[in-house]
Order: C-alpha cells, then sequence, then structure tokens
C-alpha cells in the first residue's frame, strides 16, 4: 500500500531563504520540530497569501498552547508583521490536521 505522506512533495516554498532559515529555528527552539509549510505558500503561481505552519506532534493542549504563544511571538518580531497560521498537531485529528500532514513540506 503507498503511503502519501512519504511523498517527496513536486512543491516550490514561496520564502524567501532568511524567512525559512527563521521559522526552522524558531520551530526547533519552541518545539524541538521543524515546522512543515502547506497552503498556498506551496504554490508558486499564486500570490501573497498567509503562511500555513503545521507543527507535527501530537501535542496535548495544555502542552501546545504555551509553545504556540511563544513560537508566535518570535515569528512576528523576526519576520514581521504578516499573517501566520500554526496549527499544531493535535492527538485528534482534525480534517485541516490531516490535510497539513498530506499536502505539506518542511521549511
Amino acid at each position: 500500500m503507498h503511503n502519501e505522506s512519504s511523498q517527496t512533495l513536486p512543491y516550490s516554498m514561496r520564502l524567501t531563504d532568511q524567512q525559512r532559515h527563521i521559522i526552522r529555528e524558531a520551530g526547533l527552539r519552541h518545539f524541538g520540530v521543524i515546522p512543515r509549510v502547506f497552503g498556498s505558500r506551496l504554490n508558486d503561481t499564486q500570490r501573497g497569501g498567509d503562511i500555513d505552519l503545521f507543527i507535527p506532534g501530537p501535542w496535548s493542549a495544555e502542552e501546545s498552547v504555551p509553545r504556540r504563544m511563544r513560537f508566535c511571538a518570535e515569528l512576528r518580531r523576526e519576520l514581521g508583521d504578516q499573517k501566520i497560521d500554526v496549527l499544531v498537531e493535535l492527538p485528534t485529528p482534525s480534517a485541516i490536521q490531516e490535510q497539513a500532514q498530506r499536502i505539506s513540506e518542511a521549511v
């Protein structure tokens, strides 16, 4: 059986090397993992759009909320005032979490 999540994805990421570095380091610092980008930033034919980040886990709500707050605060300081959505993997997956797991790319 073929596992979609293990595929090499043919996507490009509309982030600069500096943005990728900042996001990667902040993810490692606050969660101990490399965040994954999903959504419109994986499509080179689109413009603009927020930065959708998925944090693999799973994490309990008690553990993820303060980490997510510190992570988002650091990204805002380092990347400026732009729209960043952070989805943290929880033990019970939602539809958006399942999509982010299937169609995402490590920063």
